[in-house]
C-alpha cells in the first residue's frame, strides 16, 4: 500500500509553486492549502511529504523525550478539568501531546498513523486535521462538563490513546468488512476495541469515565460524518460533507452596458460544473486500493487511474 503512494500522488511542482529551504544538506518543501488538498502534503522532508498524520505522529513521538527530561511539561499539557475551570485553557486542545515515555506511547502512535494516512488520503490534509481538532474539543469539553456535574476533578486526558483509538474506530466503520489478523473482518476488532474499555470501566466502577467514553464516541463519530465520513450511518447525527459542495454552480452577475445600448443576451449566467463523474471514478479506484490494495488493480484500471490523474492536474 505504502508503495503505491509515489504513483497516486500529483507532482507538486506542476501544481503551484514551492518554496525550498536548504539547511544542512536536507531540502524542506512548503505547500499551503492552495490546490489540491487531497494530493499535496504541508511540506516535504528531502522526498517524504509530511501530512497531517505524520505530522500529529512525530509530534508525540518528540514529546516521548520532552517527557522523559522534564516531567512537568507534561502535567501541564494533560487536561484536568479543575485546571482548566481555573484559566489553562490550552489544556483543551493540548492534552493529546501529554505523552509519557513507554512502549504504549510509540504503539499508539504507529497504530495512528496506520489508519491515520488512510483516512487523510480520503479527506485530505486540512479536513482531517480540523477533524482532529473536533475530535479533541469535544472530548475535552465533555470532561469539562461532566467534571462540573459530579463536582470531581475527572475524568482526566493525556496522551495520544484516546484520539488513536478514535481514529482507529473510525476507520473500521468506514471498512468494516476489511480484513485484518488472520482474515478477521474489521468490525469483529472494533467491537472488541470498544467492549475492553467498557469492562474495564465497570469492574472499576468508574462511571464517571464510562460515561465520557460512551459520550466521546458519539461525539467523534459526529465530527467525523461531518468531515465526510461515515455517510452510510444515518443515525449518526450531523450534516455529512460531500464533495459536490465545492462544485456547486455559482451565479455570475452580467457586466453594465452605457445608458441607450441594448443587451443582446441577458444573465443570469451559469458556469458550468467541472465533470463529476470523472472524479467518482477516480474515487472508486482509490477505495479499491485501500480496500485491497495496488495489486488489486488490473492493467486497464491502471491506464485509467493515471488517465485520471493527469485531468485532474490539467484542471
Amino acid at each position: 500500500m505504502e508503495n503505491a503512494q509515489p504513483e497516486l500522488l500529483l507532482d507538486l511542482r506542476d501544481v503551484a509553486p514551492v518554496t525550498q529551504w536548504a539547511r544542512v544538506g536536507t531540502v524542506v518543501r512548503v505547500s499551503w492549502l492552495s490546490g489540491s488538498d487531497q494530493e499535496r502534503p504541508w511540506f516535504h522532508i528531502r522526498s517524504y511529504g509530511v501530512g497531517t498524520t505524520d505530522f500529529v505522529a512525530g509530534i508525540s513521538i518528540l514529546m516521548m523525550i520532552v517527557s522523559a527530561v522534564s516531567s512537568a511539561v507534561i502535567s501541564y499539557l494533560a487536561l484536568s478539568p479543575g485546571l482548566v475551570l481555573h484559566g489553562f485553557v490550552w489544556q483543551l486542545v493540548t492534552w493529546p501531546l501529554a505523552s509519557d515515555t513507554s512502549f504504549w506511547t510509540l504503539w499508539n502512535a504507529v497504530v495512528f498513523w496506520f489508519t491515520g494516512r488512510q483516512l487523510e488520503r480520503e479527506l485530505g490534509k486540512g479536513r482531517f486535521g480540523w477533524m482532529l481538532v473536533g475530535i479533541t474539543l469535544s472530548g475535552a469539553v465533555l470532561a469539562v462538563l461532566l467534571g462540573l456535574a459530579f463536582r470531581v476533578d475527572a475524568p482526566q486526558l493525556g496522551g495520544l490513546g484516546t484520539l488513536a483509538m478514535m481514529t482507529v474506530l473510525i476507520f473500521i466503520a468506514e471498512n468494516p468488512r476489511m480484513p485484518f489478523f488472520f482474515g478477521i473482518p474489521a468490525w469483529v476488532l472494533g467491537l472488541v476495541i470498544v467492549i475492553l474499555p467498557l469492562l474495564q470501566y465497570v469492574g472499576a466502577r468508574y462511571w464517571i469515565g464510562l460515561l465520557h467514553f460512551v459520550l466521546s464516541l458519539f461525539a467523534a463519530a459526529a465530527v467525523a460524518k461531518v468531515a465526510g465520513l461515515l455517510s452510510r450511518y444515518r443515525f449518526i447525527p450531523g450534516r455529512a460533507y460531500t464533495r459536490g459542495e465545492r462544485r456547486r454552480r455559482r451565479r455570475v452577475t452580467p457586466p453594465r452596458t452605457p445608458a441607450g445600448a441594448s443587451n443582446v443576451v441577458q444573465g443570469p449566467w451559469i458556469v458550468p460544473e467541472p465533470p463529476a463523474r470523472e472524479d467518482e471514478e477516480m474515487d472508486a479506484l482509490l477505495d479499491k486500493i485501500m480496500a485491497q490494495g495496488l495489486d488489486s488493480l488490473t492493467a486497464r484500471e491502471r491506464r485509467r487511474l493515471e488517465e485520471l490523474r493527469q485531468q485532474r492536474r490539467a484542471r
